[in-house]
């Protein structure tokens, strides 16, 4: 009787522990990590070798978007279109850019096209686009295309002034916005202090974003850091699991 007694109480702490452990995993602070800039060279092999949860997103009329997006498909990692956008400062620009000066049969046209050149794309988010991101009217005919599409926009906040989020809940466009950049100074020590920042961030919000580029350091810290994220009481996930629902 005391053996089958004491095996009751040891399967009720064990229930116990478990009920109070599925919570705080389910709590836990989320990270999610986008990686930008792809599409002009193969995918790098470190990036291959990180955890699916990491995402990419593609520059379109790439020598290898699309090969790209397929490879980050077969991984099961969120493909986004990376869609250059005008800045305020003068840069050279890609040819599928944005621009205030479109009008928006244009604008529309070409973001059209470049999401055929990352068929894999569920989301957009602006490259560069300081300019772009602050004009209300050019924000809604992206947004417009994003809804017919079921597309959700991640906005780089390459500007404090950007009005994305704004239109797009306007338009009832899900959509998030960037936290940290992670290489802005492409040194271990600045990667690894930006890194720092994102987890904090997350665990003082319950999430953060964070956008990288396919540099050898960024890659290499990334393999150094992830691993150690469950101990800090971080998950890592997919930029999807972040969408806010339309």
């Amino acid at each position: 009787m005391a053996k089958r007694r004491r095996l009751k109480e040891w399967a009720y702490g064990l229930a116990l522990i478990i009920s109070l452990g599925a919570p705080s995993l389910a709590q836990a602070a989320k990270l999610a990590i986008v990686i930008d800039d792809l599409g002009y060279q193969r995918m790098p092999a470190a990036l291959s070798a990180l955890p699916p949860q990491v995402s990419i997103s593609i520059l379109p009329d790439t020598p290898y978007d699309r090969a790209t997006s397929k490879l980050a498909h077969k991984q099961q990692r969120d493909v986004l279109l990376h869609m250059p956008m005008e800045p305020l400062h003068r840069a050279p620009l890609e040819m599928a850019t944005l621009t205030r000066e479109m009008d928006q049969q244009t604008l529309q046209h070409v973001l059209r096209w470049g999401l055929e050149r990352v068929p894999d794309a569920i989301a957009v988010n602006n490259h560069m686009g300081s300019a772009l991101t602050q004009s209300p009217q050019a924000m809604d005919w992206v947004m417009e295309v994003l809804s017919e599409q079921g597309l959700f926009f991640l906005d780089s906040r390459t500007s404090a002034k950007s009005v994305a989020l704004e239109r797009a809940q306007q338009q009832n466009v899900p959509a998030l916005r960037r936290h940290i950049f992670l290489d802005h100074l492409s040194t271990e020590k600045f990667v690894n202090q930006q890194l720092s920042r994102a987890i904090q961030q997350a665990k003082k919000r319950g999430y953060a974003i964070a956008i990288g580029h396919p540099y050898p350091v960024t890659l290499e810290m990334l393999s150094q850091v992830i691993p150690t994220l469950e101990q800090q009481g971080v998950q890592l996930v997919r930029i999807s699991e972040l969408a806010p629902p339309s």
